[in-house]
């Protein structure tokens, strides 16, 4: 889940759009990558702490795959949904 999309249940004034979705590219990416999602195994609630605090998740060996594959995960994943590309500008 976006960060945005994790604030919005608790702060009633904030706002999303499709990058939320782009968000969730790069967790798929990820997962493709790791045959695992980032924070597996842990407690849904404690992911859902975690996703706003900590660093944007990655692959876990990233000497595996190109710089590009490991920039377009980093592009998806920018916090801030304001600076996070729309699904057009990821090509």
């Amino acid at each position: 889940m976006a960060p945005e999309v994790i604030a919005c249940d608790s702060q009633l004034d904030m706002d999303y759009d499709n990058r939320a979705d782009v968000w969730s590219l790069g967790i798929t990416a990820i997962e493709l990558a790791d045959s695992v999602t980032p924070y597996h195994g842990e407690h849904p609630a404690r992911v859902l702490f975690r996703i706003p605090r900590d660093p944007s998740p990655t692959v876990r060996d990233p000497e595996k795959w190109s710089q590009l594959f490991l920039d377009f995960i980093a592009r998806c994943l920018i916090k801030d949904y304001e600076k996070r590309p729309q699904v057009l500008e990821l090509t």
